[in-house]
C-alpha cells in the first residue's frame, strides 16, 4: 500500500498535464549583502534590481535565465583626494534550472533553483575606483510565491539568492540577495 501511495505522489509530480502557463516574466527588487570579506575590507551592501525569464519544460521543472544587479555597493569613499562616490555595480547573469512544488490547488508554490552565473563588477572613473573584473561561478536560490488572481497569471513572491563567484585578480565574491518578486505568466 505504501508503494502505491508513493507512486501516486510521484506520478503527480512528473505528470505532463500542465494547468499552469509555460512562460514566466519576473521583475525583482530587494537588497544584497556581501557574505564574505577579505581581511581589511569592509562588508558591502546595496539595493538590487533585476528580471528573470523562465520556461516550464514540465509542471515541476523550469529552465531560467535572468539579470540581477547590486547598485553602488561601495557608496562614498574617503581618500587622500577627498570623498568620492565610485558608482560601482555588480551584475549577475544566472542561467539554470528551477524545481517547482505546487501547493494548495496550484495557487501557492515553493521552488529551488541552481545553475551557473556570470558576474561583472564595474568600477567608476574616480582616482580611488576599483578595477573592473568578471568571473564565473554558481548560484542557489529558493522561492515562495502565491497567485494574485484566480487565473494564476499574476504572482507575488520572495526569493533569497546566493551567488558564489571566482573572478579575475583572485577575487572571490560571495553575495546573499533577498528580493521581492512580481511575476506574469502566459
Amino acid at each position: 500500500m505504501r508503494r502505491v501511495v508513493f507512486l501516486a505522489c510521484l506520478l503527480r509530480l512528473v505528470a505532463y498535464g500542465q494547468s499552469v502557463e509555460r512562460n514566466e516574466l519576473t521583475f525583482t527588487g530587494g537588497y544584497g549583502w556581501q557574505a564574505t570579506v577579505e581581511l581589511g575590507e569592509q562588508r558591502l551592501s546595496a539595493v538590487s534590481l533585476g528580471g528573470n525569464y523562465s520556461f516550464r519544460v514540465r509542471r515541476w521543472l523550469a529552465l531560467e535565465a535572468g539579470l540581477l544587479t547590486a547598485i553602488d555597493p561601495s557608496g562614498a569613499q574617503n581618500s587622500e583626494y577627498g570623498v568620492f562616490n565610485i558608482h560601482d555595480r555588480y551584475t549577475w547573469l544566472p542561467i539554470g534550472v528551477r524545481f517547482i512544488v505546487p501547493l494548495r490547488h496550484d495557487r501557492f508554490e515553493i521552488s529551488g533553483g541552481v545553475g551557473g552565473v556570470y558576474e561583472r563588477y564595474s568600477g567608476g572613473s574616480t582616482p580611488i575606483s576599483a578595477e573592473s573584473y568578471s568571473g564565473g561561478g554558481g548560484y542557489f536560490k529558493a522561492k515562495a510565491a502565491f497567485a494574485l488572481d484566480s487565473r494564476r497569471h499574476f504572482w507575488l513572491g520572495t526569493t533569497p539568492h546566493f551567488f558564489l563567484v571566482n573572478g579575475t585578480y583572485s577575487k572571490r565574491d560571495r553575495w546573499f540577495v533577498l528580493t521581492g518578486d512580481i511575476s506574469f505568466r502566459f
